[in-house]
């Protein structure tokens, strides 16, 4: 009998350390997983951004240094760095930034860095940053 309630109250000391210990480490987990949500939060915020920025062109010139008419990039010039406009990640189209093209507009958009002219790995691309353009602030 004596056997039966010290094994009883063993059980029940180790269920409750159990429970203590398994609370404890679901407190970690979640402290956890906010800290890493707080940065993940904080990089995503780092990304979207409303700027001022002037538009400008840069015309296509090949490897030989001949001028290809009609061929050419637009970027936004701000904190002293010309930024790629990528048109196939963006809700704004070309036709609008040819618009404004030398002029001073303020733009909703995300500053990346990748693949210019593709999202295929496998396919030949320029490489580097890069803004995709959500809309153009009025």
């Amino acid at each position: 009998m004596k056997n039966l309630i010290v094994a009883s109250f063993g059980l029940v000391f180790f269920a409750c350390a159990a429970a203590r210990d398994k609370k404890a480490l679901e407190e970690d987990t979640l402290s956890f997983e906010s800290q890493e949500d707080s940065a993940l939060f904080s990089e995503i915020d780092a990304m979207f951004k409303t700027v001022e920025a002037k538009v400008i062109y840069e015309p296509f010139v090949n490897k030989a240094g001949k001028l290809i008419e009609g061929v050419g990039d637009y970027f936004l010039v701000y904190d002293n760095q010309n930024w790629f406009i990528k048109f196939s990640a963006g809700s704004v189209l070309r036709e609008d930034i040819a618009k404004l093209k030398d002029q001073t507009a303020t733009f909703s958009l995300a500053e990346m860095e990748g693949l210019w002219d593709t999202d295929d790995p496998n396919v030949q691309s320029r490489i580097g940053k890069y803004v995709i353009i959500y809309e153009i602030v009025k």
